[in-house]
């Protein structure tokens, strides 16, 4: 998506600040609002409510009606939320199509000819969300683990960037608009590295003791199968895989808005 931008070194880094500044401020403040409106915490353990947000929506309005009506507000920023996600999801797997990183990858890596965007890719994305998110009908625990590993997953990846990065002493990328040079760069990725290899560690743990087959954490082993398969593709692939290709900032092929 940061092609889709104008200067997007500049643009896309600031994107992603700005959504965490207010992504923590909101945050913060929802979570006073609702420890202000809570009640009975033993209420809320207790509910048999799908959500349990539901019963404290129903401590703070006093009626079903004003819980039914802000759950509903929530529903709708998540259903927002999807298709935003879809579309993101869809822009990746057409990026490393592209780069032929993924099975199908001359069908994934069309554009549609008159809705000009990814369609192909897109719409794989989606089908997939939609059988995974079948899987909640059989078994909740095996989908908890789906969405368990996830977090591992895409934890892993900011890992696999910046592990490397900093292995080669920051050689292979070149100083953007926002480059954080000297010891302080090299400090800040060694504490990212740490605190990643230790997140994924504990969020492998059993949720509680002792553990049985329903209270066991899968997201170890899908973590570990999913990361077999990567291997296998990768060494499949390995030299087909070209990768993006390094251009200079002051390269004349470069649109003026493209840095």
């Amino acid at each position: 998506m940061c092609e889709e931008l104008p200067r997007p070194s500049r643009n896309v880094p600031k994107a992603i600040l700005f959504q965490n500044l207010i992504g923590i401020i909101t945050t913060l403040l929802f979570l006073i609002t609702i420890f202000y409106a809570l009640d009975d915490l033993d209420a809320v353990i207790g509910t048999s409510a799908t959500f349990p947000l539901t019963e404290i929506y129903r401590q703070a309005t006093g009626s079903a009606g004003g819980a039914l009506g802000l759950i509903i507000v929530i529903f709708i920023s998540s259903f927002v939320c999807t298709i935003a996600g879809y579309i993101t999801c869809g822009r990746t797997l057409w990026a490393i199509s592209r780069d032929e990183a993924v099975p199908f990858s001359k069908m994934l890596s069309r554009i549609h000819p008159t809705k000009r965007n990814p369609f192909n890719a897109t719409l794989t994305c989606g089908v997939l969300c939609t059988l995974l998110s079948c899987i909640f009908v059989a078994s909740t625990t095996a989908f908890n683990a789906f969405v368990g590993s996830f977090v591992i997953f895409s934890t892993l990846s900011y890992l696999a960037a910046i592990l490397p990065h900093l292995l080669s002493r920051r050689s292979n990328v070149e100083p953007g608009d926002f480059w954080m040079g000297g010891w302080a760069g090299y400090a800040v990725h060694t504490v990212s590295c740490l605190y990643i290899m230790a997140f994924i560690v504990i969020f492998c743990f059993p949720f509680t003791l002792p553990v049985d087959a329903v209270s066991m954490n899968y997201a170890s082993l899908i973590t570990g199968g999913v990361s077999v398969f990567v291997t296998g593709w990768w060494l499949v692939k390995r030299g087909e895989y070209k990768g993006p290709q390094f251009v200079a900032r002051d390269n004349a092929l470069l649109a003026k808005d493209a840095l």
